[in-house]
């Protein structure tokens, strides 16, 4: 049997050679959406309210109904939510959710420049571990104490998603984000690998086109590839579209430019580099993503 150190480097390797051979054949980034690298991390309190739930001892992921709730797979112990204002709204809250008693404190020393916002976050998620997170919350948050088979908030992050807002039926060129739960694969992006669990591919391939606005330069120095209608354990720059082209795809968590995207969801650079050093495969990462209405449906 490989080891996990094996296999990782297996993904690696391959995704390197495909890449590669992508470059050389000319490939040009002229997909994917919009974002660029704000730093910096603001309150939850909107788009579902998650910080109006107590940050720890939670059953289920808060402001996610039983349809999505159920795509979750049981075996992952970190969940991305990301709770849109509206349905033709760009703007998101973005939440990390991990299973287990440990919870966001273990993580903390993973990031030694997220910056002191992050820091004034992971404070109040340690300060709302009281006996009030043993109650039930709001938004229909099921809470009962702490525990290998709770969730705890982890972190939050304001971000964007697509210019258009949400769909449910998402197809090429609506600039619309999916709405759904999709699994977390693949890495890359323009800068060098920060530590990231998943496997990570580093290529200047990622450099949006010179006719995109120049706020938007840095959108993809950072990239975990969002997978749908996509190979998994290859490079965000893949272009297959298992499910057919009009389908869309180069759906991307990245780095935030102030604006709405073409159907990504954008944080922060620091948010970026967290997640990197963060979700890791073998906890099976997945994001549950939409607006507010259709996360509680």
């Amino acid at each position: 049997m490989r080891s996990t150190g094996e296999t990782v480097g297996q993904a690696r390797t391959v995704t390197g050679i495909r890449t590669a051979a992508l470059a050389a054949a000319g490939l040009v980034l002229v997909a994917g959406c919009g974002g660029s690298g704000q730093q910096g991390e603001k309150a939850a309190g909107r788009a579902g309210h998650p910080s109006a739930t107590p940050a720890t001892g939670l059953k289920r992921i808060p402001g996610v109904g039983e349809r999505l709730q159920s795509r979750i797979p049981a075996d992952s112990r970190q969940v991305i939510a990301v709770y849109g204002d509206g349905k033709d709204d760009t703007t998101s809250t973005v939440v990390l959710y991990t299973k287990g008693e440990k919870g966001a404190a273990d993580n903390a020393h993973k990031d030694t420049d997220k910056g002191a916002a992050d820091n004034k976050a992971s404070k109040t998620a340690k300060a709302a571990k009281t006996s009030k997170a043993a109650k039930s919350g709001a938004n229909g948050a099921d809470t009962n104490g702490t525990g290998a088979d709770t969730w705890s908030r982890d972190r939050t992050w304001q971000g964007h998603n697509g210019k258009r807002g949400w769909t449910l039926d998402h197809h090429e060129g609506d600039k619309r984000s999916p709405v759904g739960v999709y699994s977390l694969s693949d890495a890359g992006g323009v800068l060098p690998d920060p530590g990231a669990k998943l496997p990570y591919t580093a290529t200047a391939a990622f450099t949006p086109p010179s006719y995109w606005a120049k706020k938007t330069r840095h959108d993809f120095d950072y990239v975990i590839a969002i997978d749908y209608n996509r190979d998994k354990g290859v490079s965000p720059l893949d272009p297959a579209r298992p499910e057919g082209q009009s389908k869309g795809g180069s759906i991307w968590l990245h780095m935030d430019h102030g604006s709405g995207t073409s159907g990504c969801v954008s944080i922060p650079k620091s948010g970026m580099r967290y997640l990197l050093r963060t979700l890791d495969p073998a906890q099976h990462p997945v994001v549950v993503m939409g607006d507010k209405a259709d996360l509680k449906a």
